[in-house]
């Protein structure tokens, strides 16, 4: 598996040799395929009349103008954008595979799918398969979760509409992402709804646990690619977001030290475990083996949190659907960790 929580960055070169050798044929097709309406069973975006459309988009990199309703929809983003489009009712014809999970696909996406036809998913190394992606004809490219769209946008944008980020991957909410995403589809309404029953489902759980969360402090720990324990330090941390949601306040310890590495993180020596402590603390494995290194540690043991029993280890799926939160994720977190929180909390 990919580093937990850790941004995936893919080698970021110009795309212009492939704009070069791309046929004005091939883009032809990609954007006259847009009129093309199908079935949602697998490969298509939401039947329907093209009602509302032609629709235009503006994005951090760039405007995004989809004249018709979609039908064929790729998708190019790390994990969100697959998860709305999916929450929507719209299966993508290809995706690139959720690459922290062995079957490609999040538990909750898999879920939701259920017995429908999955997705392609497109298989390449460092730079996105331009080729591949033209010869599928989309007619609009998801792209608001896409760590390389500086550098891809306008090639992508040469096959099909792509739909940029707002104002940026780490920095759009997750309801900003699901009204883009739904605007793109046809969808908006459908979006709406989900951001009120989800909004509905962390203020249920809020409120259900008040009397344990409320003016509870909390912090979240991994180690990174290199080994080193790092701590989420910024209160607009997706995963702190997703904590303080429930009531819960990022530790007044961490969010003074400085940044180091992605951002939000810093870098806490092995000598300086002590900051960690708060009324409940999170860490998130990538493996038995790392919980077990970090477990065995007498600094970690030793933390008033961890010995008093209010310390939540997370594997990687739960710290994912936190980290990466959807309407799709966010009640698989829910579900997985508000009950850990609770009993934790209970005891600070």
């Amino acid at each position: 598996m990919k580093d937990m929580i850790e941004r995936p960055i893919r080698s970021s070169f110009s795309r212009r040799s492939f704009l070069a050798s791309l046929s004005a044929g091939a883009v032809a097709v990609g954007l006259a395929a847009c009129g093309d309406d199908g079935d949602t069973t697998g490969s298509t975006a939401g039947a329907g009349s093209d009602a509302g459309f032609p629709v235009t988009i503006d994005g951090a990199e760039g405007k995004t103008v989809i004249p018709r309703r979609p039908s064929r929809i790729v998708s190019v983003g790390f994990m969100r954008d697959i998860d709305e489009a999916v929450a929507l009712g719209v299966i993508p014809i290809a995706i690139t595979p959720e690459t922290n999970f062995d079957s490609g696909l999040a538990p909750w996406v898999e879920a939701k799918l259920g017995s429908a036809k999955k997705p392609e998913q497109l298989s390449y190394e460092d730079n996105l398969p331009f080729e591949k992606i033209a010869s599928l004809t989309p007619d609009l490219i998801l792209a608001t979760d896409s760590y390389t769209l500086t550098d891809d946008f306008g090639d992508l944008s040469a096959i099909a509409p792509t739909l940029s980020y707002d104002k940026g991957v780490s920095e759009d909410t997750w309801q900003t992402r699901v009204t883009r995403i739904g605007r793109a589809l046809g969808t908006s309404d459908a979006a709406a709804k989900l951001v009120t029953e989800v909004s509905g489902r962390i203020e249920a759980a809020r409120t259900k646990n008040s009397a344990a969360f409320k003016g509870k402090t909390f912090s979240f720990s991994l180690l990174n690619a290199e080994g080193a324990l790092a701590t989420i330090i910024s209160p607009t941390d997706a995963s702190a977001r997703f904590l303080s949601g429930l009531g819960l306040t990022l530790s007044p310890k961490v969010t003074s030290l400085p940044a180091a590495g992605p951002a939000g993180r810093a870098i806490v020596s092995p000598e300086r475990t002590e900051l960690l402590d708060a009324d409940v603390v999170l860490f998130s494995f990538r493996s038995d083996e790392e919980r077990t290194k970090i477990e065995a540690d007498r600094l970690f043991q030793n933390l008033p949190a961890v010995k008093r029993g209010a310390y939540v280890p997370l594997d990687v799926e739960t710290a994912l659907s936190l980290a990466f939160p959807s309407t799709l994720s966010i009640p698989f977190a829910l579900d997985a960790i508000v009950p850990k929180l609770a009993i934790a909390a209970s005891k600070a």
